[in-house]
């Protein structure tokens, strides 16, 4: 149990060390990333093959992160479809930091395979849409939308980065996003309704 747990810690630092380098706009390499975790160099190899593993794992790794709090701030909000477009809005939000944007922007497969590894919230939040009798014009139909065009919103991300670093907000990002996309196929004033409801909560508890 104790080597587990020091494997576990070894490679949080790892991890930890490649956000870091990231943040701070530098060149990413096994020895950068090794120096900065204090760890020899071959301590890398014994957890991840190559840069390209380590790439996706901090990504799904934020992710898991990013997830991790959406579940505890959104956990009020209701009906349950809401929690979606507030989560895309805070998924813009969460890597609009310059140096995090444009390394992303160089490793866009990455990203999207590790949006489609980290789908298991929003999908409970939309069988619980389901499920509501509030929502009797919630059904399969919108879920089956929602998981059809998500590959859409996951290949647009980059473009949403390129976005951001050319200086555009935010709230006009991820309302461009939801009206090419509307996730679960909502009619109009319905899709425009949970736009402007993000947005605002959005300008309530976040400063851009």
């Amino acid at each position: 149990m104790a080597s587990i747990k020091k494997r576990d810690q070894t490679k949080t630092k790892l991890l930890t060390a490649v956000h870091f380098l990231i943040s701070k706009g530098e060149k990413l390499s096994v020895s950068a990333i090794t120096k900065r975790a204090k760890l020899s160099y071959g301590t890398f190899y014994r957890y991840f093959k190559d840069l390209d593993e380590i790439y996706y794992q901090a990504i799904e790794a934020s992710l898991f992160k990013l997830s991790v709090k959406l579940e505890q701030d959104l956990a009020t909000i209701s009906p349950a479809p809401l929690r979606v477009y507030l989560t895309w809005y805070l998924v813009i939000d969460f890597f609009k930091e310059k140096n995090t944007a444009t390394w992303l922007l160089e490793h866009p497969g990455k990203i999207n395979k590790a949006f489609f590894d980290t789908q298991p919230m929003s999908e409970a939040w939309i069988q619980e849409a389901i499920e509501d009798s509030k929502l009797p014009s919630f059904t399969k139909k919108n879920a089956d939308h929602y998981k059809k065009v998500r590959a859409y919103i996951f290949w647009m991300y980059p473009q949403c980065l390129s976005q951001l670093l050319e200086g555009k907000k935010i709230a006009n990002i991820f309302t461009e996003l939801m009206i090419a996309s509307n996730v679960f196929n909502f009619p109009h004033d319905t899709h425009q309704l949970y736009i402007r409801k993000s947005i605002k909560y959005f300008k309530k508890n976040l400063i851009e």
